[in-house]
């Protein structure tokens, strides 16, 4: 873990300092002993040490580590399979963590939680699967469920409250249904387009509603992004949502949300701004709405996890290790660094007293 820290590199070779740490390293990853369970609890308990006492946001997402480039090399066992890539048949596998970071400063104190699978090698779409005919448990959005399930178990006995962040993807009726209690709230954008219990729909149910705060917020530029000052109109309302006729049964019929709505006027480019967020956070007040808004834009952070993870730091889809269960494990130890390095950038902009 030093080694990883101090080189910033996922190469054995590079960041160990002599032959021997090379093939002890080799041999630690390689172990069956040395399981993906064990680091993870590892990761958990730094995250527990942290956050005692903390009100904490837990930002999930998801990632496939691609490995397609070393399909010839790579042993295809059990630990790998197909994947997403653009254009082809990816081989690979997932990674889906729970960032937890401050309530206040966002600064990162670890995982409660870190997800990692591998679809079958055979492919087989979703028609094949009949995935829409499976019960939720089976499907492989199950994952923001499960996430949000081992936060709170990992968490409930050592933090003041928890709000876990999620984006469209994680809109699933049961997980409103089933994850909110009295220290657990769900802070979810919208994906679908709900009809609600008084027969509105959710994205038309604010229309006809004069916006409760207005506020600027700078906007930096990117691929397909302008940079500018976005004009955002804030509005909030109670809503109750429906259950389908595809939901589990046995969760309750109706669950009543706050609907938190970030529009941005007075600029018709593509990437307006347009945040239609579900909370189970009572929405009482525009401050209330607009620390619901800062909260979800915090959620790049887990990105950047990502970023540091692949392209733009370790470079972990270009390892050479010829077993998936080894960049696996290894993967996870990248992730453990990551925290560390992000701990860095505040203690760097300290002024010293």
């Amino acid at each position: 873990m030093d080694d990883l820290f101090r080189t910033s590199v996922h190469s054995i070779r590079q960041f160990t300092k002599t032959e021997a740490d090379a093939k002890g390293c080799y041999r630690f990853l390689q172990n069956y002993r040395v399981r993906e369970e064990d680091i993870l609890a590892n990761m958990v308990a730094n995250c527990r040490a942290g956050c005692q006492g903390k009100f904490v946001v837990c930002l999930q997402d998801t990632t496939e580590i691609n490995l397609s480039s070393h399909c010839g090399r790579i042993n295809k066992d059990s630990n790998i399979g197909t994947t997403n890539a653009k254009g082809e048949q990816g081989l690979g596998f997932f990674v889906h963590p729970s960032l937890v970071v401050d309530a206040q400063t966002a600064i990162p104190y670890g995982y409660s939680d870190v997800k990692i699978w591998n679809r079958p090698l055979a492919f087989r779409s979703k028609h094949e699967r009949q995935y829409n005919k499976l019960p939720t448990s089976q499907k492989e959005s199950y994952k923001w469920i499960e996430a949000s399930r081992n936060t709170q178990s990992a968490l409930a006995d050592v933090v003041e409250g928890m709000v876990i962040v999620q984006d469209r993807e994680g809109d699933i009726y049961e997980q409103f249904a089933v994850i909110p209690n009295q220290q657990t709230d769900l802070l979810i954008r919208a994906r679908t387009d709900r009809r609600l219990a008084d027969g509105t729909k959710l994205f038309d149910c604010l229309s006809g509603q004069p916006p409760q705060g207005n506020y600027e917020v700078p906007v930096t530029a990117k691929a397909g992004r302008l940079r500018r000052t976005a004009r955002i109109q804030v509005r909030y309302k109670r809503v109750e949502i429906t259950k389908t006729a595809g939901s589990s049964k046995g969760v309750a019929a109706r669950v009543p949300l706050y609907l938190v709505e970030a529009k941005e006027t007075g600029y018709d480019g593509s990437d307006r701004i347009c945040w239609r967020l579900l909370t189970t956070i009572e929405v009482s007040s525009l401050g209330v709405a607009k620390g619901c808004i800062q909260w979800y834009s915090w959620r790049p952070a887990i990105e950047e996890v990502f970023k540091v993870l692949k392209k733009e730091g370790y470079n972990i889809e270009a390892s050479e290790l010829e077993y998936a269960r080894s960049i696996r494990k290894l993967c996870l130890m990248i992730m453990e660094t990551v925290i560390k390095l992000f701990l860095m950038r505040p203690a760097r902009n300290r002024t010293e007293c």
